[in-house]
């Protein structure tokens, strides 16, 4: 920094803009994965747009449902006829 002092609306404002920032990266990733053809053509796109593992990472865990919010439901069971 140049010693120029920052309000706390202007640190509010960084904070949201990186915030934002990184929400966007891990948008882009999930669009790039969804549009790949493979993963090496994934890894191209991604390498192309400068996100690394880590956004990849993140844009995943975003994805994952909670095991918490949503519980598996059992398989009804299948039963073989006594022919077979």
């Amino acid at each position: 920094m140049d010693g120029t002092i920052i309000s706390q609306a202007d640190i509010a404002r960084m904070e949201q803009e990186e915030q934002l920032h990184a929400q966007r990266q891990r948008q882009a990733a999930r669009v790039v994965a969804a549009a790949a053809h493979d993963a090496d053509d994934c890894r191209t796109l991604l390498d192309m747009l400068g996100l690394d593992h880590d956004v990849v990472v993140a844009a995943r865990k975003e994805c994952e449902p909670s095991v918490a919010a949503a519980p598996r439901t059992p398989r009804p069971s299948r039963r073989r006829s006594r022919a077979a």
